[in-house]
């Protein structure tokens, strides 16, 4: 069972956090908002929003707030769809697509940009253009990770369906493990995934190494700083009925980042925790993380880039069309 952040995990820690994040007398008027179901991304980004959800502002404004991972996007959009969840980490692209199909969402933020890449035990690939005539196992199929692949893909000359044998699994650690296991050769993998697999193969006397990052490749091909891949969002009810709760999402952002950062043993420990990510995982994963704490408003041009690329490949994956102007918040 994923295991839930109680009360009790949002309010430890609260007293490190020092005056930056003390609450505010808006706050403590405020009625708290219960039964708040947060959702968190199976990646370790989503560690921002664990580490702020134990903020003294965020444990006033939703005090009884519990979190989940979600086990993959059809668990993430039902969730949604179904009004259980009004803050979660996502691709970015999926309340995008929500939000073109009449759901009330807003992107709030940016939390990484980008955490995938090829990892492989193949020593002849060096380059994206050597997956050519290879097999490679991806996940998330029609999902971001797969758009990304794909996207890079075509940019290079490349036709993924047939220029390569792609095969799917339903999630990165299922990926993760045939790799590590000798059941594949060469994966797309996000993080901690990617680290996981290099270090469950040294135990098995394998070697595997990250190829390509397709964060370097996005770079090169399409330009920016990177994939605006992963976020916050939250429904638009929040705006009008917790205020005080959008405040602490706003304040908190950053100095979670920071916090998350700056003291690597204790993020490592708050995901072993929560997330299922063991600490000496998520430490060595973490470098390879892209961490951000940035808004959607002014990441909207970068944004707006990367969806354009995605309608080019699979316009139903956001809806057939860019989100409004109104769709980007900002922290």
């Amino acid at each position: 069972m994923t295991p839930l952040l109680s009360r009790r995990h949002l309010i430890a820690g609260t007293a490190a956090l020092g005056g930056s994040l003390a609450l505010s007398p808006r706050l403590l008027r405020a009625a708290p908002l219960e039964g708040l179901d947060v959702l968190g991304a199976p990646n370790a980004s989503t560690i921002v929003l664990v580490r702020l959800m134990q903020t003294a502002p965020f444990a006033a404004a939703a005090p009884s707030a519990s979190f989940r991972l979600w086990r993959d996007t059809d668990d993430l959009r039902a969730a949604i769809v179904s009004g259980r969840t009004k803050l979660f980490t996502t691709p970015t692209h999926v309340p995008a697509n929500l939000a073109n199909r009449g759901l009330s969402l807003k992107l709030l933020c940016l939390l990484s940009m980008g955490h995938l890449s090829i990892v492989t035990a193949d020593e002849s690939i060096t380059s994206f253009k050597d997956l050519a005539g290879k097999p490679v196992l991806g996940f998330f199929r029609n999902d971001m990770p797969d758009l990304v692949f794909r996207a890079i893909a075509r940019r290079e000359g490349l036709d993924p369906d047939k220029d390569m044998t792609l095969t799917y699994v339903q999630t990165p650690m299922e990926a993760a493990q045939m790799l590590a296991a000798g059941r594949a050769a060469t994966a797309v993998l996000s993080e901690p995934p990617a680290t996981a697999a290099i270090m469950m193969a040294k135990k098995e006397g394998r070697t595997l190494r990250r190829a390509v990052s397709l964060q370097a490749e996005w770079k090169r091909l399409y330009g920016g700083d990177g994939i605006p891949m992963a976020g916050v969002a939250v429904h638009e009810a929040l705006l009008a009925d917790s205020p005080e709760l959008m405040a602490a999402l706003r304040q908190g952002m950053v100095p979670a980042k920071d916090w998350v950062l700056q003291d690597r043993a204790a993020a490592a420990a708050l995901a072993e925790e929560t997330m299922q990510i063991k600490a000496p995982m998520f430490s060595a994963a973490l470098d390879h993380f892209n961490v951000v704490a940035v808004g959607a408003k002014p990441m909207q041009g970068a944004l707006v880039a990367f969806y354009e690329a995605i309608l080019a490949l699979a316009p139903e994956a956001l809806g057939g069309r860019l989100p409004p102007d109104s769709f980007y918040l900002d922290l």
